[in-house]
């Protein structure tokens, strides 16, 4: 006769376990309303310290991917916004990577393009301009805010990429900014 302990025992860490995964989505929660307060009143430190400890309980807790790309995303452009590029560039890298494999045309376009907004920040515009390359089979799906950091992005590069003698990609920026932009 087998013994009902194992089985028990099973319960009993499944409930655990459930119930560890609740107050971790609980805390995670929290966690977001902090970043989102803080960004909402321009307190980027507090929103960073949010949006990270939210990010940590989600890799730790192994959250979806699309809910762990997205945190990454916004806890990218919080770095940036505060100039914290080589922060911003690793976890937009890693939402990214994200996006690419699940091939989500819009994710792609708006983490492509926050990333040569971060690199811009650290002067690497050619690195950036590459990226911008690779945007714009996409950046068409972008809407709303993200496209009119796509628009403003493109039109910086331009001007960038001019002074620098790529006129051709300027010229290519522009252009694709004012189709945007006419959308």
């Amino acid at each position: 006769m087998v013994s009902p302990r194992p089985y028990i025992l099973v319960a009993l860490l499944s409930v655990a376990l459930i119930g560890g995964c609740g107050k971790a989505r609980k805390e995670y929660e929290r966690q977001l309303d902090m970043c989102s307060a803080g960004e909402n009143n321009g307190v980027l430190t507090a929103a960073s310290e949010g949006c990270g400890s939210a990010l940590a309980i989600a890799r730790r807790h192994d959250f979806p991917p699309d809910e762990i790309s997205d945190l990454s995303y916004r806890l990218g452009q919080i770095e940036r916004k505060q100039g914290r590029f080589d922060e911003a560039e690793v976890l937009l890298q890693a939402s990214l990577d994200y996006e690419s494999q699940i091939d989500a045309p819009a994710g792609v376009a708006s983490r492509l393009v926050e990333l040569a907004i971060s690199l811009a920040g650290q002067n690497r515009w050619e690195e950036g301009a590459k990226l911008l390359d690779r945007a714009e089979p996409y950046v068409r799906s972008l809407a709303g805010d993200e496209r009119k950091a796509a628009v403003n992005t493109l039109r910086g590069y331009a001007a960038q990429l001019r002074k620098r003698g790529d006129g051709e990609t300027a010229t290519r920026f522009t252009a694709l900014a004012l189709e945007l932009d006419d959308a």
